[in-house]
């Protein structure tokens, strides 16, 4: 018997080990209370010791940025103060709520449960990965909107074939995640506009347009989709049959036909669905429309209604079909079982709530703190003082972007961190704003899925949670450890293979100077 557990052992991979010390880690929320107790202490040390760095800000401006001691008198009063106003300010929390109302509505009504019994059958099996993972890289011209929706859906999706659900809520996971490096369709006036910010300190005149980087996020999309979904068909998946899903009510709902009830619902669901999204184009379309800048009058290039509404739009978008189901299926016979309905599709998020609280308090406080901007800066110096050029100094600037992204979770808040540093030395080396910002791109995007920091990470553990209640941060680390390695490397190899092909990465944009 000890020979058998030796061998088995022996047969173990890095990813076994490190899953199997994940199952010893604490409960997420205990591990949120540690990092914040932690950070708590790091403050107060290196506040005493003076630890400071002096950064130039987006008006050329020179400040010293300090280390806030949260254990203070002055951290301690504003922790007392700011303890609700994190919580109900932590990003994820507002918005995972309201979708789900109207999300989860679909769920209950059977609308997104005869949807797939009537599709599934027309998607072989075997594409469904590529399918999810073209899916979710695409879903970042949305934003956010694809940590709510996607990889909810993956895991459906996952499921009603009979594969594992977990698999399909992490491939989902890097598939968003990577997505915001690549797409079909780039219009980034923000990252854009903080590009030009940030070069207006060495050139004045220069303009960094938000179509710098669509060439490239173009055909890197095809590209980090087929890599994400042999990764996960070939490696991911097949290690997680070890984890039994522990809810086999899904399975039973999909194995049954679709009802002539169902087969009415859809028919009319698809009528709601054109209904709903005339209407969003009739606030959209006409040049005074409503969803439109009140100024410019455009409609996506730049901040508008229409983007900065996505979310309420979506769930109007979904909810109209919803009903129209719900009505022509005879689910819905008057408002008290609408009304019932919604109650259901937001039970079960007390468990979302306590870790949305913990997490909240833990960003809250290390961003007081300053230790993150404190790392990208002196990161930043390093860099300067090196001497690379080129291609390897832009690696490395990819590779730094991870680094930094593991403290600092907001792609835009961190970017206006170090658009300042950066861009400049750059420029000064011969990388243009537009590639820059492209290798910032690259490197954010393959670190959200390891980094705690990141706002929508409390939201995958209630995710798989759903199939297996043992599934936890640990282990969702773990399996993003593989995806984030993949992304990262190979997304660096297709860089610089573009670079020395002198493909252009933009319109309008140039990649040295």
């Amino acid at each position: 018997m000890e020979l058998e557990l030796r061998v088995e052992k022996e047969k173990e991979g890095l990813l076994d080990k490190i899953a199997y010390l994940a199952n010893k880690l604490p409960h997420p929320v205990t591990i949120f209370i540690i990092f914040t107790l932690f950070i708590a202490i790091l403050s107060s040390v290196l506040s005493n010791l003076g630890t400071e760095v002096i950064s130039e800000n987006l008006k050329g401006e020179n400040e010293i940025i300090r280390v806030k001691n949260l254990l203070s008198s002055d951290g301690i009063r504003w922790f007392l103060d700011n303890i609700i106003k994190n919580f109900v300010t932590f990003h994820p929390l507002g918005v995972v709520l309201v979708f789900s109302l109207f999300f989860n509505f679909l769920n209950e009504v059977g609308l997104f449960q005869a949807f797939l019994k009537n599709t599934m059958e027309k998607i072989p099996k075997k594409f469904l990965t590529y399918f999810v993972v073209f899916l979710g890289v695409n879903s970042s011209f949305a934003g956010d909107l694809g940590y709510i929706l996607i990889i909810p859906i993956a895991g459906v999706l996952f499921k009603a074939v009979g594969r594992n659900p977990l698999a399909g809520i992490l491939v989902g996971f890097s598939a968003t995640s990577a997505g915001f490096a690549a797409c079909l369709l780039s219009i980034d006036a923000l990252l854009g506009g903080l590009s030009t910010a940030a070069i207006k300190i060495v050139d004045p005149n220069y303009l960094v347009n938000p179509l710098a980087n669509s060439v490239f996020m173009f055909v890197y999309t095809f590209f980090i989709t087929f890599v994400i979904s042999i990764l996960n068909d070939k490696y991911i998946e097949p290690k997680l049959e070890k984890y039994e899903i522990e809810d086999e009510k899904e399975d039973l709902e999909f194995n049954k036909s679709i009802t002539i009830e169902e087969k009415k619902g859809l028919k009319w669901a698809a009528i709601g669905i054109m209904a709903s999204v005339a209407i969003v184009l009739l606030f959209s379309i006409p040049e005074s429309a409503p969803l439109r800048h009140p100024v410019t009058k455009k409609l996506i290039m730049g901040w508008s209604p229409l983007l900065a509404s996505i979310v309420p739009i979506s769930c109007f978008i979904f909810f109209v079909p919803g009903l129209f189901y719900g009505v022509a299926s005879k689910k819905i016979s008057n408002d008290k079982d609408l009304i019932t309905m919604l109650f259901k599709s937001v039970d079960g998020f007390g468990a979302f709530l306590v870790l949305c609280f913990f997490a909240s308090q833990f960003i809250g406080c290390f961003g007081y703190t300053e230790i993150g901007k404190i790392i990208a800066i002196r990161g930043g110096n390093f860099l300067a003082t090196i001497g690379l050029k080129g291609i390897p100094l832009l690696i490395l600037f990819i590779f730094f972007c991870s680094f930094v992204n593991l403290f600092i979770g907001s792609m835009s808040s961190k970017y206006a961190l170090l658009a300042p540093i950066f861009l400049p030395i750059l420029y000064k080396m011969g990388i243009s704003p537009e590639l820059a910002q492209l290798a910032y791109r690259i490197g954010d995007s393959s670190t959200n899925i390891i980094s705690p920091l990141m706002s929508y990470f409390a939201l995958m553990i209630i995710y798989c949670n759903k199939y297996n209640k043992k599934f936890g941060m640990g282990e969702i680390i773990t399996y993003m450890i593989p995806y984030s390695i993949a992304i990262l490397t190979t997304s660096i190899i297709f860089l610089v293979c573009w670079l020395m092909l002198n493909l252009p990465i933009g319109i309008g944009s140039v990649n040295f100077l």
